[in-house]
């Protein structure tokens, strides 16, 4: 979608304007254009089937140079425009017929890009109303915490998990060595000692780091209210703390599950929604339009599974590491650099060279 898409607001100068002309092109199956002003980008140039979608959406084709003949039938103001995932938002400076949303995707091999509005989105089917919502239940990986005693399995939903060490969450979905989506998940229990504690917020303040945070919870809010009655809480208290952290920290999503099942159902699906805005985000080759990178890649892994991957791709390209060496890089103690190290040549991936204060590291002649 040349390039429009991440989510931040665009197209909101007092002299940015939407277009709609008549297309000067007799044989084309697409009558009209649309000028989508897109600030700090160039304009978004389209041919399409309406004015405006009311019975269906509008199936919509780039264009790439506005023609010189074009008849303008209607200009309107732009109040907001802003780039959400594979779409892009509209609000027109008008009373009627002023929101719509412009959405890329994927069909038939080929890009596909619809103009829809709000009565056009009523009339859809259930599944299209939301497109965001399809495509969740495929493979994924999950990166779960090693302090986790009882975790989620995720049986039967096509989810590999493996076990880091995380920095935040219990839960994870990873790119390369950072996390991008976390879930921390908490009983009633918890959730009420840790609110009250203090703790929350260190982990909230966690969380928001990620592009993605939220906090799961094996219960219902009325239970957080008795496990804070039992523990001689107020419960008007309670809520005051929870209602203040979610404030303070908008960027996490809280969901109260009625029973665990629910909860772990509920944590894979946000996990996966998560994954797919982030290949959006990240421009996966799956996916229409350019990347939008990421202002913060998201606190990093450094667990043991992490350094020994940093080792050996360093020592492939011809690093040759001490114990002193490997330590500064990845940040650890002399003790824990020996033992990646160590652990890597008894599995025959690295050699040793020398003895004691000379000891070397490198990569298999």
């Amino acid at each position: 979608m040349d390039g429009k898409q991440g989510g931040e607001a665009v197209g909101q100068g007092q002299g940015d304007q939407f277009v709609i002309a008549r297309n000067p092109d007799a044989h084309t199956r697409l009558p009209y254009l649309v000028r989508l002003p897109v600030t700090g980008a160039g304009d978004v140039l389209l041919a399409t089937q309406g004015m405006w979608p009311s019975g269906k959406d509008l199936y919509c084709h780039p264009v790439d140079v506005w023609p010189a003949g074009a008849d303008v039938i209607e200009t309107v103001d732009v109040e907001r425009s802003w780039r959400s995932g594979a779409a892009v938002h509209l609000i027109l400076r008008r009373r009627r017929a002023r929101r719509s949303l412009f959405v890329w995707t994927e069909g038939r091999g080929r890009t596909l890009i619809f103009w829809r509005s709000q009565t056009s989105m009523r009339k859809s089917r259930p599944g299209v109303r939301v497109p965001q919502a399809m495509g969740l239940e495929r493979a994924m990986t999950v990166a779960v915490d090693v302090r986790e005693r009882y975790p989620w399995r995720f049986a039967r939903r096509g989810v590999e998990t493996v076990r880091r060490e995380l920095p935040v969450g219990d839960y994870a979905v990873l790119a390369g060595d950072h996390v991008v989506a976390a879930v921390e998940r908490k009983t009633p229990a918890d959730l009420a000692q840790s609110a009250i504690g203090g703790s929350l917020t260190l982990v909230l303040a966690e969380l928001s780091r990620s592009a993605h945070g939220a906090v799961v919870v094996e219960g219902r809010l009325s239970d957080l209210i008795k496990e804070g009655q039992r523990g001689g809480v107020r419960s008007g208290w309670l809520l005051n703390v929870v209602a203040a952290l979610q404030v303070a920290h908008p960027g996490v999503a809280w969901m109260f599950a009625e029973t665990r099942a629910l909860a772990e159902d509920y944590a894979y699906r946000w996990l996966a929604a998560s994954a797919n805005e982030e290949r959006k985000r990240r421009g996966d080759p799956a996916f229409p339009g350019d990347a939008t990178p990421a202002t913060d890649a998201g606190p990093q892994v450094r667990d043991a599974l992490e350094r020994r991957t940093i080792a050996l791709r360093e020592a492939a390209r011809g690093v040759i590491w001490t114990t002193a060496t490997f330590a500064a890089h990845c940040q650890v103690s002399h003790p824990t650099a020996w033992k990646d190290l160590r652990a890597l040549v008894a599995d025959g991936l690295l050699v040793v060279q020398g003895a004691h204060r000379d000891r070397r590291y490198r990569a298999p002649p």
